[in-house]
């Protein structure tokens, strides 16, 4: 017993120190993971849980049992030896307890999860049939929608087809408001409707449904117009009085001023209010007339509408505030014209926006409307031209016309075309009226001109201005030298110099420079040609100022004529010189070519072709290419030639043959007798080449050639150089009173009058004068003649 107990006792021992060493610090016997230690901790938490709910109560009964036998007694002992027995292994049968407990409970476990296991097979096989039936009913589900969508579609499609045959029905019976929205839209289907109809002509009665809803569309474009007519004609009623419309426009007239801010009101106004009636419908058919021909024709027939309404509205107030401008502004052309254009622009601009209260666009109806408005200013203000016979009145309203009626502004507004167009028409009638009467003045005041006494009263014209000016100079230069001089005075003097000096031209410093010095043909031409340069067109003007120009020089020669046989030659050449000189002096500005283009017929060869006719008149029936008609036809034919006249060129021209004249005669004056002499010497020597006996004749011994009578000549010609040339030079500072000028015109007289003493010279050289002569001719030489002159000379040479 004790040997056994030993031995028990050694082996609890060494179980004990294996026990203690499975989960030695060091070297365990066992080691466990960290995972499985977790899950002996979690096991024996729950074989607590379900084992060891709570202690185990001991009564006292067990605790102190009763003896009362000796077999009780032994029965005790037994059991207590046995509890001694064990009790040190009691720790290793609670061990070996919850061992065999968790052993359950493991296979408890187990089984759980096999079954566990079993049950998600069954599931996950459950899950694939259902897989398996959810992606069969997807399919399916996919094959319907699929086949849903294709009858849906086909139904839509059928709907739409459909939709053009059946929807006029619809919208015949849904439409009351005509300036809406849904009328436009109403519009808008129905158009499709036969737009697509014209295209399934091929599908029963597609036809009879077209004309269906054309049919329609013609009924709602008929209450369009309907409304627009029943509009206009309210807004008009508005305006006159209905039971006496032919007097009402008058009356208002009377009443009111069409300027007036009530008259605006009133023709203008209720339009106005009148248009937000209509605007939606009337704006959807311009939008869409170039899409149907019956939206243009419904627009069409409101723009007549419109128009037949309001044009005797507004025709009978404008004649009428015409007629009451004309009555006002009878007498000043002018303000007639400027008021009259500035009335009718303001009813073009008010017109135009009250039509584009109704529509956006103009239309041929309205630009006929608008001309027929303009027409009332042309028929009021055209015969008004007839009575007008002042150029420059005329040159005045084309002026007017042209900077202010139609300028840049007006020509760039649209609304104002028309307005435009009758202007130019105006226009056009008063240049032609002003081309008329500018030739009437032409051959009346210029061309038929007779000159008074004072108009050629030259050169005591230039002398009292002259005696003038120097007399004003001589006042002035008086007053400045005094010490005290009035303030009054010298402003006398300053207006009378400024205005002498303002009337001045630039050709110089001559009387003949002023203005009113000049002669009137000249100063008329020049006065009319500048008004008409700004007034008309640059070949029309280019006509007139030749034709001008060219009676200018006319009437201005034959007032040179007339001073010339008055007066003197040297005054009437200077007076022609002088003019022609400020009428080229003047035209220069002109920025136009005086070039102009006529055309004319040449009959020189006819008659040259009339007399081969006669000397073949043989052959005038002859049937050859030698018939002498055919031959006059052809080569007497008058040919039409182009001349070029320049009026530049024409007064160049005259200027010059005036001044030629000049020189002529100057030279005349000067050395007259020596030009003549020498004449007769040429003819004599002429004379004397053709008789036989030329040795014989001998120009000295003639009586008109003998030395006395050439030094009286010489002698005379001295005299008159002396005496004649200060006073042809004074004439020319009268006249011209330009050193330039003066001086070229009297270089060619200084040569041929040295020419003239050369020549002399000459003859008595070549014609055997013997040196007796030529001491008692005493003819002077080139340069003493020339110091003679310079001597004589008022002013001294420009180098």
């Amino acid at each position: 017993m004790s040997n056994k107990t030993i031995y028990h006792s050694s082996g609890e021992d060494l179980i004990q120190k294996n026990t203690a060493n499975w989960q030695a610090p060091t070297n365990p016997l066992a080691p466990l993971s960290d995972e499985q230690l977790e899950l002996i901790y979690q096991l024996e938490d729950i074989v607590k849980e379900e084992y060891f709910e709570g202690p185990v109560p001991v009564s006292e009964n067990d605790e102190f049992p009763l003896i009362d036998s000796n077999k009780a007694f032994i029965h005790w002992f037994a059991q207590v030896e046995n509890e001694v027995r064990n009790e040190n292994l009691s720790k290793f049968n609670n061990y070996y307890t919850n061992l065999q407990v968790q052993g359950d409970n493991v296979e408890k476990l187990f089984t759980f999860a096999s079954e566990s296991n079993k049950y998600l097979n069954e599931l996950l096989q459950t899950h694939k049939e259902v897989i398996t039936k959810t992606d069969y009913l997807h399919d399916l589900s996919e094959e319907l929608m699929k086949q849903q969508k294709i009858l849906r579609t086909k139904k839509e499609e059928l709907k739409k087809e459909l939709r053009y045959f059946i929807q006029a029905e619809d919208l015949s019976s849904n439409l009351k408001d005509v300036n809406s929205e849904a009328f436009t839209v109403a519009l808008d289907l129905i158009i499709e409707s036969i737009t697509n109809l014209s295209m399934r002509l091929h599908y029963k009665e597609a036809r009879l449904y077209k004309i269906r809803n054309e049919s329609l569309l013609m009924s709602l474009l008929n209450e369009v117009y309907k409304l627009f007519n029943q509009v206009i004609k309210d807004a008009s009623k508005q305006i006159i009085d209905p039971e006496n419309k032919s007097v009402g426009i008058a009356d208002h007239i009377a009443i009111n001023d069409l300027n007036a801010e009530t008259s605006y009101s009133l023709y203008y106004g209720k339009f106005q209010s009148a248009s937000h009636k209509v605007s939606v419908i009337i704006s959807y058919l311009e939008r869409k007339e170039d899409e149907n021909e019956n939206f243009k024709n419904v627009l069409k027939d409101c723009h007549k509408m419109y128009v037949v309404e309001r044009l005797p509205l507004l025709t009978a107030a404008t004649s009428k505030a015409l007629d009451e401008i004309k009555e006002k502004y009878n007498n000043d052309f002018s303000i007639l014209f400027r008021s009259c254009g500035l009335f009718i622009i303001k009813v073009c601009q008010d017109e135009a926006n009250c039509f584009h209260y109704f529509f956006k666009h103009t239309s041929e109806q309205y630009e006929k409307y608008i001309g027929s408005l303009c027409q009332s200013l042309y028929d009021v203000l055209r015969p008004c031209l007839i009575g007008i016979n002042h150029i420059e009145i005329l040159s005045e309203l084309c002026g007017i016309m042209r900077r202010e009626m139609l300028n840049d502004k007006i020509l760039s507004n649209d609304s104002l075309r028309k307005y435009v167009e009758t202007m130019n028409q105006l226009l056009e009638d008063v240049e032609e009226r002003l081309v008329f009467r500018t030739n009437v003045f032409f051959q009346h005041d210029l061309l038929g001109y007779s000159p008074s006494t004072g108009d050629l009263a030259y050169p005591e014209k230039l002398l009292h201005m002259e005696n003038v000016v120097i007399e004003l100079q001589e006042q002035h230069r008086t007053e400045s030298r005094s010490s005290v001089t009035s303030l009054e005075s010298q402003e006398v003097a300053n207006i009378n110099t400024t205005a002498i000096n303002h009337f001045r031209s630039y050709t110089g410093n001559s009387p003949a420079d002023l203005h009113g010095m000049w002669y009137p043909t000249v100063k008329r031409t020049l006065v009319c040609l500048s008004r008409l340069y700004f007034c008309l067109d640059k070949e029309t003007f280019q006509g007139l100022a030749q034709e001008a120009l060219a009676i200018c020089i006319k009437t201005v020669q034959k007032a040179a004529d007339l001073i010339s046989s008055k007066k003197s030659k040297i005054d009437g050449c200077l007076f022609q010189i002088k003019h022609l000189l400020i009428v080229r002096e003047q035209i220069a500005p002109f920025q136009v070519d005086f070039t102009i283009k006529e055309v004319g017929l040449d009959f020189s060869h006819v008659q040259q072709a009339a007399v081969q006719l006669i000397n073949h008149r043989n052959r005038i029936f002859s049937f050859g290419t030698n018939n002498a008609l055919l031959e006059f036809l052809l080569e007497g034919t008058p040919k039409v030639k182009e001349y070029l006249i320049d009026s530049r060129k024409e007064v160049d021209k005259q200027l010059k043959l005036s001044c030629e004249e000049f020189i002529h005669h100057s030279s005349s004056i000067l050395v007259g007798n020596v030009l003549k002499f020498h004449e007769n010497v040429q003819a004599f020597t002429a004379f004397v080449k053709l008789q036989e006996h030329k040795d014989n004749i001998l120009l000295k011994n003639q009586e008109w050639a003998k030395p006395e009578y050439i030094a009286k000549l010489i002698g005379e010609a001295q005299k008159n150089i002396k005496l004649k040339v200060p006073e042809i030079q004074k004439s020319m500072q009268l006249y011209l009173a330009n050193r330039e000028t003066e001086f070229i015109l009297f270089r060619p007289i200084k040569n041929n009058v040295i020419n003239a003493f050369m020549n002399i010279e000459q003859i008595l050289a070549s014609h055997g004068y013997s040196p007796e002569d030529h001491l008692l001719v005493a003819c002077p030489s080139a340069v003493q003649i020339g110091v003679l002159l310079s001597s004589v000379s008022l002013t001294t040479e420009i180098h």
